[in-house]
């Protein structure tokens, strides 16, 4: 099996990076729906992914 390498910080840096573009000018509350929503998200991916690794 081959191992990936991962450059997190690059990673962490570009979606932040993307995150700062897109709430560009929203309120607190937009923000915080934003961030909600992206973890509802990633939280389902999860889910799928324990599921099948099951």
């Amino acid at each position: 099996m081959d191992r990936k390498k991962i450059n997190t910080i690059e990673m962490v840096r570009k979606i932040r990076d993307e995150h700062a573009k897109r709430l560009e000018g929203k309120s607190r509350t937009e923000r915080i729906a934003f961030y909600r929503e992206q973890a509802k998200k990633m939280e389902g991916k999860v889910a799928t992914l324990l599921k099948e690794k099951a």
